[in-house]
């Protein structure tokens, strides 16, 4: 991996857009299910082509960081925590100022992450855990938890966070060199960078990611015919009578690159009925692989970008940064666009000025061999 310095510049001027401030970001959750539908742990142990370059900023509680078997990092080294049900990955937040003008205010920027740690992020920010009561499914536990976590669960009521302070919004700054195709590919933005003078680091986006113990927002069961699928067991997340996951995809990826693919249309998850079964995702036959395939599912994931509100770049940006795993890693997966509501209860992101914000987070579902 090199290391060094360049310099990130606009090279066009910004697109049309409303006199206020808009903040765009994107990011996948990936869950992996057995064929009963048991979700896996212990994914914060990665492949080394997933690993970020050294510049990237790491968190670890100190009271895990010395026993590999408690850490949360992700990393091939370590065995993995069992409680890892999720990894949140590759959130990058874009700011765009109103055209034709300079945005001048400083700004500071707040994730949380209920059920989860925050623990790779870059520019530098304030990172730590703490814990939220309220948040607990079961009120019995309430009077035996103790005061403070001990680390040794990961649960729905740790709550990681991020808070970068004073960011500027600059035409140019200077950026970290790398020839990383994960870190690169979000680059390729046409939106202002982002410089954290305190640190004196700067990027086109802020980055973070995570992991933790939630349930994908589709549970599985697969056999040789089909991947039945139902609503989650936790639903506590939910204030309406239900909600909309805009998009579902079926696609299998063969080792040879040839792909099918199957786009279900949207799942409804009523809140009164955790658990409910929502139906199912036919399986597929030799004549539904194409060469063509990747592609199509490309294209018709990107369609389902731009209507929740991404910039044609940004949904580019995006597919190429997961070509690999998306696209080219071999195995039956599920996508699904998260709804909002899902998004800003567990992941809430704040913003000390006035903006207009779109979250776009796709969940993924790989099916353990």
């Amino acid at each position: 991996m090199r290391h060094g310095l360049f310099v990130l510049a606009l090279a066009v001027a910004f697109p049309a857009m409303p006199a206020e401030l808009v903040v765009h970001e994107w990011g996948t959750i990936t869950s992996i299910h057995a064929a009963s539908g048991q979700p896996q742990g212990s994914l914060n142990k990665i492949d080394a082509a997933d690993v970020l370059p050294d510049f990237v900023h790491r968190y670890e509680p100190e009271q895990t960081r010395h026993d590999p078997a408690r850490r949360f990092a992700k990393s091939p080294l370590v065995p993995g925590r069992p409680d890892v049900t999720m990894r949140l990955e590759t959130p990058v937040i874009y700011f765009h100022p109103p055209a034709g003008g300079k945005f001048e205010a400083p700004i500071d920027v707040t994730v949380k992450f209920h059920g989860g740690i925050l623990n790779e992020y870059y520019p530098a920010a304030d990172a730590g855990v703490d814990v939220d009561y309220s948040r607990i499914h079961d009120k019995r536990e309430a009077g035996v938890l103790p005061r403070e976590w001990n680390f040794d669960i990961l649960n729905n009521y740790v709550v990681g966070s991020l808070k970068w302070r004073g960011v500027r919004i600059h035409d140019t700054v200077v950026a970290p060199l790398t020839d990383n195709p994960i870190w690169l590919a979000p680059r390729e933005v046409q939106a202002g960078s982002v410089f954290v003078p305190e640190a004196g680091e700067g990027e086109r986006y802020l980055f973070y990611r995570g992991v933790a113990n939630l349930e994908a927002l589709l549970q599985t069961r697969t056999s040789s015919g089909s991947v039945r699928i139902s609503a989650p067991r936790v639903l506590t997340w939910l204030e309406a009578p239900a909600v909309t996951l805009p998009n579902v995809w079926l696609a299998d990826i063969r080792v040879d690159g040839v792909v099918a693919f199957r786009e279900h249309g949207p799942v409804i998850l009523p809140k009164a009925k955790p658990g409910a079964e929502l139906g199912s995702l036919r399986r597929f036959s030799e004549a539904d692989y194409k060469a063509e395939g990747v592609k199509l599912l490309r294209a018709s994931l990107k369609r389902a970008l731009l209507a929740q509100g991404l910039y044609s770049d940004e949904a580019e940006a995006m597919l190429n940064t997961w070509k690999a795993s998306y696209f080219e890693k071999a195995g039956l997966r599920v996508f699904y666009v998260v709804p909002r509501e899902w998004t800003d209860y567990f992941l809430p992101l704040t913003v000390s000025v006035p903006a207009r914000i779109s979250r776009v987070i796709v969940g993924r579902i790989d099916f353990a061999p």
